[in-house]
């Protein structure tokens, strides 16, 4: 079984949503995985996300084993992505990925049908930031 993630509730009905009404908008690995993640996630109260663990306009530092490079993404909901400034949807392969870990967590996740490793380096919650 996988990590237990932490998502806050603004975040958990977000996803249970898109998941619920578009399950084909995912890969069969990401819709498997992403309903265990949340059937066991430890949701929490508020619209702030404790620091250090990664949610919806998350600014995200990423170590890519298989590539062997650092990666800066924000996860964003789809109308404000914009690839050339890194903000991905959180409902990309790596945005389903990474949702819930914590900053210094290792997540293996199937990205494009390859199975990828990634060391969460840093996480930058906007809201945390005074």
């Amino acid at each position: 079984m996988s990590k237990k993630i932490v998502v806050t509730e603004r975040d958990y009905d977000l996803i249970s949503k898109f998941v619920n009404y578009h399950p084909k908008n995912l890969s069969s690995y990401s819709y498997s995985r992403l309903l265990e993640e949340l059937k066991e996630a430890n949701i929490v109260a508020g619209d702030k996300i404790p620091e250090g663990v990664i949610g919806l306009n998350s600014e995200v530092t990423l170590y890519e084993n298989t590539l062997g490079k650092e990666v800066k993404i924000t996860l964003v909901v789809p109308s404000k992505v914009n690839p050339k400034n890194n903000m991905i949807s959180i409902f990309s392969p790596l945005g389903v990925a990474l949702i819930g870990y914590h900053e210094g967590d290792v997540v293996e996740w199937e990205v494009h049908g390859t199975v990828r490793k990634y060391q969460v380096l840093e996480v930058i919650n906007p809201g945390n930031n005074a």
